[in-house]
């Protein structure tokens, strides 16, 4: 029986794989056998000077748990984007509507697990003679790279595909036309230019908030959570690309007549400025992985960061600057706080910080909402700040089957909405090393970015941005191009893009519209609040009403603390500055360059630390107990106290002294306790003799309490009333007796006090 059994096995064993169910490959949440990456399409953007052809190459990467046999890819093209939320839909959802160019070609008769093979089509964008891209004029053009193969235990199928988007300024001659021609097939074929696009550009430079929370003004060096930025802002950082592609495109050299310089603007974060100008003078970085620790180290970017803020100043000094909201605080969120001088500081106050450290006039007149719609509880926030152009984005909802609406609208009696197109937005949201999904976006244009490749996304981003220019008949004739604050930009996505904004310019698709005539063509609109003008959808990562909601508490103490602080005459440190930090530790914590998932999480650790530093703040001024007791020697002996400031700027305090019956204590007013310590004398009066307890507290002018209550022990020798009213009494009788006793002897009788007494006269003399 065992060796039967044993050959049943092993029988068993060589049918395992015909009996095990075939995997339908390619079926929709099923692990991915094979990616598609596209590695390069050229030429990016077609003009007519381009080749006639078009070269795609890429990659396939078998990513599943076994080989896939008979690899193939095929290209395929589809109509060209005849609205602007197609920009994003085509890139997504079905494939209906995508046609072959030509056959499919192999990649790779096996391809086994980990490995990965290559593919190159070249196709021309028309021919009468062979298989083409089917582009018969300027336009932007769907394209789909599809992948079939077998996997083992599977049949053929289709197995990934990677969509990217071709714009195409203009046709040049047919492949294999020996000259061009004015028109027809073998012709060139130019945009249309007789009505140019309104074009304006935001250039952002920002980052997360960098500096340790809890940390008061004037202490130095400043304490960062990390070093990052110190790679940021070296030369091949993120940053340093940033401030350097604006500086090439923008140099006179390169652009002449300034239209691309006209055309830009620098969004520039006052949290950055504020960290970066701090890292010049030297700064240390938390040791800890979560960056709150108090123990650090020395940093390593004051250089870089004194070379990065040099070279902004001289470029902001020739170009446009307009501020974000301090920290890319969410102003929805900040709404909520309800605190309008946080809300001004936030938004008024950041264009000030701004100026005064780069020593320029920035735009005033509009706010920046970047990663958040225009909500009703952003509109009241700016609505109290005064006249304002909200630059959002449009609502974005396709369920109509229209593209947003980007008419200028009044949201109410101060804010005007100037829109821009959330699909373009979202497009250039999509470039570089960490692609990011807008808070605006609606969920009918959101594309997966996580397998795209980093030369499609920015494919689709250049399409994004000509599409309206290559469109004449679309309204309006005005664009906004607004990129995330916080953007991850390699340096051939900057240069392409700018050179894409360069080329729009100098081809007569668009002319440069500089932001102030932004701003002041939507604050002159007279019309009134329009409900449209504000989305009825909130932002998709909300912050925590916790988060909000401890931010109202800690900063109605602080304000409160800060009302009573004063100014330092030996450093100059006042009570606003050094507080401060503090409040903007609370915008920090509202940022929206964190990452949407961790936003809540950090926000609350950072809170955490505000909290304990706020306490700290009040416990730093305090009564020093005497540790024994007090011997008043009269009634009216001064209470002898010493307080305690362990601030670094003066600050006004009144005492309060909660004395027994019997114990009147004089108010000695408002005092101003300077740092150290300050000896006062309480001038009391007691009219009792014994040992009493008695309570001292440290108040505000407005009443909060400031460290902890110190109980006195206190004896008084005084007897009060009751020893007056006895020697009074007893100088009474005194007085009486003496009386008696010299009318009596005034009248020769004798006082009964004396009859106790022998009389002088009869005593017996000594012999």
């Amino acid at each position: 029986m065992s060796r039967c059994a044993t050959l049943l096995l092993v029988v068993l064993l060589a049918l395992l794989p015909a009996l095990v169910p075939k995997a339908a490959a390619g079926e929709p949440g099923e692990a991915p056998f094979v990616i598609v990456r596209i590695d390069s399409v050229t030429p990016d953007v077609v003009t007519t000077a381009s080749e006639p052809t078009v070269t795609v190459t890429g990659t396939v990467t078998n990513v599943g748990d076994r080989p896939v046999r008979d690899v193939v890819a095929r290209l395929e093209h589809a109509p060209g984007v005849a609205m602007s939320s197609t920009l994003r839909t085509a890139l997504t959802g079905t494939t209906d509507q995508y046609g072959a160019v030509g056959e499919f070609v192999a990649v790779s008769g096996q391809l086994d697990r980990g490995k990965e093979a290559t593919f190159r089509f070249i196709y021309p964008l028309r021919s009468a003679d062979q298989p083409t891209l089917g582009i018969d004029g300027p336009g932007v053009y769907p394209l789909l790279v599809n992948i079939n193969g077998t996997p083992d235990y599977g049949a053929p199928a289709r197995l990934d595909d990677a969509r990217f988007l071709l714009p195409v300024l203009g046709l040049p001659r047919e492949a294999g036309a020996e000259a061009p021609v004015p028109s027809g097939v073998d012709g060139v074929v130019p945009p249309d230019t007789t009505r140019p696009v309104q074009l304006t550009m935001i250039w952002p430079l920002a980052d997360r908030p960098r500096l340790a929370p809890g940390v008061p003004g004037g202490t130095t060096p400043v304490r960062l959570m990390d070093d990052e930025l110190a790679t940021s802002l070296a030369e091949g950082g993120r940053l340093d690309t940033l401030l350097g592609a604006a500086e090439f495109a923008t140099n006179p050299a390169v652009d002449p007549e300034n239209e691309v310089g006209r055309a830009l603007c620098l969004a520039v974060d006052p949290d950055l400025l504020v960290t970066v100008n701090a890292m010049t003078a030297g700064y240390t970085v938390a040791d800890s992985d979560d960056g709150l620790s108090t123990a650090s180290h020395p940093g390593t970017g004051s250089e870089a960061a004194s070379a990065w803020l040099e070279r902004l100043r001289a470029l902001a000094a020739r170009m446009c600057v307009i501020a974000t909201p301090y920290a890319q605080a969410d102003l929805d969120a900040l709404q909520r706080v309800n605190d309008p001088r946080l809300s001004g500081f936030a938004t008024t106050g950041a264009a000030d910080l701004v100026d005064q450290l780069l020593g320029v006039r920035s735009v005033r007149g509009a706010t920046l909402l970047g990663d958040e719609p225009l909500t009703e509880r952003t509109t009241e926030l700016l609505d109290v700040q005064g006249p304002t152009v909200a630059l959002a984005a449009a609502h974005n909802s396709t369920e109509d089957g229209t593209d947003a609406d980007l008419a200028v609208r009044r949201a109410s009696r101060n804010v005007v909405l100037a829109p821009f197109d959330p699909a373009v937005g979202a497009a250039l949201a999509a470039v570089g090393s960490e692609p990011v999904e807008p808070n605006y976006l609606d969920a009918a244009l959101k594309v997966p970015t996580r397998d795209a490749s980093r030369t499609a996304r920015r494919q689709d981003a250049l399409a994004a941005m000509l599409w309206r220019s290559l469109q004449p008949d679309a309204d309006p004739r005005a664009q906004f191009l607004m990129p995330p604050l916080k953007w991850n930009l390699e340096p051939t996505d900057a240069q392409a893009i700018l050179t894409t904004l360069g080329t729009m310019i100098r081809s007569g698709l668009a002319v440069p519209r500089p932001l102030p005539d932004v701003v002041a063509g939507a604050a002159a609109l007279s019309a009134p609040p329009d409900p449209a003008a504000v989305s009825g959808t909130p932002p998709g990562t909300r912050f925590d009403d916790e988060v909000t909601d401890l931010i109202s508490w800690q900063v109605e103490r602080l304000w409160g603390l800060t009302a009573a602080l004063t100014t330092n005459p030996q450093t100059g440190l006042t009570g606003i500055q050094y507080t401060a930090p503090l409040r903007e530790d609370m915008l920090r914590a509202l940022s929206q360059a964190e990452r949407p998932a961790m936003r809540n999480e950090l926000a609350a650790a950072r809170l955490g630390v505000v909290g304990a530093t706020i306490n700290d703040l009040f416990n730093a001024v305090t009564i020093v107990n005497p540790g024994g007791s007090y011997t008043l020697a009269t009634e009216r002996s001064p209470l002898p106290l010493a307080l305690r400031n362990d601030l670094a700027v003066p600050i006004r305090v009144r005492l309060s002294v909660d004395a027994p019956p019997g114990m009147a204590v004089t108010d000695i007013g408002e005092q101003e306790l300077p740092p150290g310590y300050l000896p006062i004398r309480v001038p009391i009066e007691v009219h009792f003799t014994q040992r009493v307890a008695v309570d001292v507290s440290l108040q505000t002018p407005a009443g909060l309490s400031l460290g902890e209550p110190v109980r006195l022990s206190v004896h008084s020798n005084a007897y009060g009333k009751v020893l007056f009213f006895i020697t009074l009494a007893a100088a009474a009788v005194l007085v009486t007796l003496t009386a008696r006793r010299l009318w009596h002897r005034f009248r020769g009788q004798p006082d009964r006090a004396d009859l106790d007494r022998p009389d002088d006269r009869t005593a017996p003399t000594s012999s």
